[in-house]
């Protein structure tokens, strides 16, 4: 996991989704009425940097503030919260999107408002497919640990002995489709995986970008 923690250090980073680096990508999307999943994420970053390991590349996209305004929002907004364990200072300098911005950056992505909050994957910028994986602000943080520990661990199965890149690669993504299909056949959940988009991930991002700075 990467502490890239907005679209604007996106732009900064950009060259880290051209490299073909990682066999997977991801984002976290979610409210800043998903108070739960936001905490978590900041609380267990750790964790889910093992978890995720040199697999996936998971990044959030989150809103900095921009006027005094807007820092005393983001103080305001953290200030309720309690931390059990120690959390990255740079993870409470910006706070999740309001529902309307987060709807919006969805509906680039062709993704459903009731799959918020979510995982997005796909498998490098210039790719046209996404794996959406819904998750659950209601969820425990013993549930939340549980999911992510079955979703990497699936990721990876049968996975260790394959020698070529590229095959181990397509391997990871299509253990990930079957986990999520599965997943959704038992919450009941449709049309989980999103269309192929029109543009690459490269180009939706790149619109947002123009969009939403």
């Amino acid at each position: 996991m990467n502490p890239i923690k907005s679209l604007e250090e996106i732009r900064k980073h950009w060259k880290i989704f051209e490299d073909r680096w990682k066999t997977l990508y991801a984002f976290f999307l979610y409210t800043n009425e998903d108070r739960n999943i936001a905490r978590y994420v900041r609380e267990y970053f750790r964790e889910l940097d093992q978890l995720s390991g040199n697999t996936c590349l998971i990044f959030l996209i989150d809103k900095p503030p921009r006027t005094w305004e807007e820092e005393a929002r983001t103080r305001e907004y953290w200030k309720e919260f309690t931390f059990r364990t120690w959390v990255w200072e740079g993870f409470t300098e910006v706070i999740p999107y309001d529902r309307s911005k987060a709807y919006e950056i969805a509906e680039f992505f062709g993704i459903f408002p009731n799959h918020i909050p979510c995982i997005v994957f796909f498998r490098n910028i210039n790719e046209r497919e996404l794996l959406v994986y819904p998750l659950d602000n209601s969820w425990s943080d013993e549930r939340l640990t549980r999911e992510f520990r079955e979703l990497f661990s699936a990721i990876r199965e049968g996975c260790e002995n394959i020698g070529d890149d590229n095959e181990r690669k397509e391997q990871m993504w299509r253990n990930l489709e079957r986990f999520i299909r599965r997943r959704s056949r038992e919450q009941t959940i449709v049309n989980f995986i999103t269309h192929p988009l029109a543009r690459s991930v490269g180009d939706v991002f790149r619109r947002l970008l123009f969009r939403l700075l």
